[in-house]
């Protein structure tokens, strides 16, 4: 297992779990194929595509340290207009295995491909599995302001005394991390990426600096940015060479030949410690005839603000309604 340790490897997610020592892994996070017919993926029946996560995810509590965690990001399998939510598929397989579930996480994005007959897709679920009941759970880094920060006791002995941890409170189970598609500074060649501060709050939650944290399905390698980042070892295996070399080279945080970059985050990050001001000489592989800028020309919002405006854009929707504007309108007409 030291071998594999801080590796990225371009082969078979399976066949690469099976050369891993039993109990050696703390973590375990990936998002797997949906098996919805993407490039780096080749669509099956979802009987095979079952059968096929229950072998890798046998493997995956095979390599689980008894503390471990395991988290598997999924979405929906939708053929001939039929819509199967893969983490109810994958929530028994764990079960059977003898894991234990913490949490179902909720990850809402506001847009999307729009359905013509039943309801838009607009979130993924986060499955959180441990091995045993002794597990890793740290709150602490992972807190997020409160919505009234500075609330008080407004009687009794500790009036005046602040009621919640001024820190912040817990994240809670629905997240509202930013997608990483368009004009996302993370965004690589990869169609489908974790967003770097989703995975932050993985990592942090339950592991220790130390531990070691593997992606079985790595894609361009966020999971192993973040990892080696907050001071974790990291292991992952992906077959395509090209997602492969993408996570390499983000790993490596340097440019390459021709001055290019495998997003523009990476490219931010060596000219803030290479104390670069002019960037424009550096390209990133999504740019398309648009200057690189430095990290305080960015429009970096935190998952709060993403999620307070979500909020309110369902909020109006379930207001706003084509029926309910048109009674409106009749009313007034009336």
């Amino acid at each position: 297992m030291s071998s594999m340790l801080d590796t990225i490897r371009c082969a078979d997610a399976l066949q690469s779990l099976k050369s891993l020592s039993d109990a050696s892994v703390d973590l375990v996070v990936t998002s797997p194929p949906y098996n919805i017919g993407k490039e780096y993926e080749q669509k099956r029946a979802l009987a095979v595509y079952l059968a096929e996560q229950a072998e890798v995810l046998r493997e995956c509590h095979r390599v689980l340290r008894s503390t471990g965690s395991l988290l598997w990001q999924v979405g929906a399998f939708a053929d001939d207009g039929v819509h199967v939510p893969l983490d109810v598929k994958i929530f028994p397989i764990l079960e059977d295995l003898g894991m234990i579930p913490r949490n179902r996480m909720i990850w809402i994005r506001p847009h999307g491909v729009h359905a013509r007959k039943r309801f838009s897709c607009r979130h993924e679920a986060l499955l959180w599995f441990t091995k045993s009941d002794s597990y890793k759970f740290n709150l602490e880094p992972i807190r997020v302001p409160q919505k009234y920060q500075n609330k008080t006791y407004w009687k009794g002995e500790k009036h005046g005394q602040l009621s919640c941890d001024p820190v912040g409170k817990n994240p809670g189970d629905v997240w509202a991390f930013r997608n990483v598609k368009h004009n996302h500074e993370e965004q690589t060649i990869h169609p489908c990426q974790f967003p770097e501060d989703m995975i932050e709050r993985v990592v942090l939650a339950t592991t220790d600096e130390g531990d070691v944290v593997l992606d079985p399905y790595v894609g361009s390698g966020t999971t192993a940015v973040v990892a080696k980042r907050l001071g974790r070892r990291y292991v992952g295996f992906d077959t395509s060479r090209e997602y492969v070399d993408v996570a390499l080279a983000r790993l490596a945080g340097e440019p390459d030949p021709a001055g290019n970059f495998p997003n523009l985050r990476s490219l931010r990050e060596y000219a803030e410690k290479k104390g670069i001001s002019d960037v424009s000489k550096f390209r990133f592989t999504r740019q398309v005839g648009k200057v690189a800028t430095t990290r305080d020309k960015a429009k970096i919002f935190p998952e709060q603000m993403h999620l307070a405006e979500i909020i309110d854009e369902l909020e109006n929707q379930a207001d706003e309604s084509a029926y309910r504007r048109a009674g409106r309108l009749e009313t007034a007409n009336s």
